[in-house]
């Protein structure tokens, strides 16, 4: 049976599943953390709002939130604007708090809005950029997403996992993008057909090895997104050829793109087009 939970700590639906030997919600019975340097940009938005802006916002420092990684930079590093310095503060609180990030900097990073274009890149651009159109087979950029990203998280998750409560979020919009989207040839492409499915294979293959405590949920869009028969066919189709179910606490929609909660609906296509 799945379990539709919405958790306030990372403000999105999470569906668990009982794939994953982690059979104990990782949620239930936390204290969650809420990270010093967001509170500190909200107070500075807090400083020139007024009225029920201003009240709003305040509500919102104390409420946690989950930690982007979308920059190799994000990772190491003092202080809470990184992965390893969030993990060290939430390890000195008494008991532990649960801290959720958010893993994503696949190469070709948001190939069809391209609204949060990534550092990695399977063909770059003498910009910098990122070519979206080149074919190929993505070695160099996988190897970059591989060696600079997922493993310096790998040797992060090592120190802490047993210490802290981890919740990781793997690579928003990427999947769902090849199962709506490849009639865009900025998915569509080999290359980035290649990165995003052997990317979140090894991220998660790798994170499940080296810290088993580790809960892994991997994105699903939202509803509005792979709510239709064919596009979940062809999503669910996509993550078993991966080989990565075993090492699955769950799926977490509205992560990236926000549909709001409703009733849940019997089946996943029961509610789309007025069909009951």
């Amino acid at each position: 049976t799945n379990i539709i939970e919405l958790n306030s700590a990372v403000g999105m639906s999470i569906v668990n599943t009982t794939l994953h030997a982690l059979s104990v919600n990782p949620f239930v019975g936390r204290s969650f953390y809420v990270n010093p340097v967001y509170s500190k940009e909200l107070g500075l938005s807090i400083s020139s709002a007024e009225g029920q802006t201003k009240a709003t916002l305040e509500e919102m420092q104390d409420v946690p939130s989950a930690y982007w990684l979308d920059k190799k930079a994000k990772i190491l590093g003092e202080g809470t604007g990184t992965m390893e310095g969030i993990l060290a503060d939430a390890a000195a609180k008494s008991p532990p708090q649960l801290v959720t990030f958010i893993v994503y900097d696949l190469p070709n990073r948001d190939c069809h809005a391209k609204a949060s274009n990534g550092e990695i890149c399977c063909t770059y651009n003498e910009d910098g950029t990122c070519d979206y159109d080149a074919a190929g087979d993505c070695t160099a950029g996988l190897a970059e997403y591989k060696s600079e990203y997922i493993d310096t998280i790998v040797s992060v998750l090592q120190k802490y996992a047993s210490l802290v409560p981890i919740v990781l979020v793997i690579e928003p919009d990427s999947l769902p993008n090849l199962s709506t989207n490849m009639a865009d040839p900025r998915c569509g492409n080999s290359a980035t057909q290649t990165a995003y499915k052997e990317g979140v294979a090894y991220a998660v293959k790798s994170i499940a090895a080296a810290a088993p405590e580790v809960a892994i949920y991997l994105d699903a869009g939202h509803g509005g997104w792979l709510g239709w028969k064919n596009n979940m066919q062809d999503y669910v189709a996509t993550i078993r050829s991966l080989g990565v179910t075993q090492h699955l606490r769950g799926f977490a929609t509205n992560v990236a793109g926000y549909q709001p909660l409703g009733t849940m609906c019997p089946t996943y296509d029961w509610c789309l087009n007025n069909a009951h």
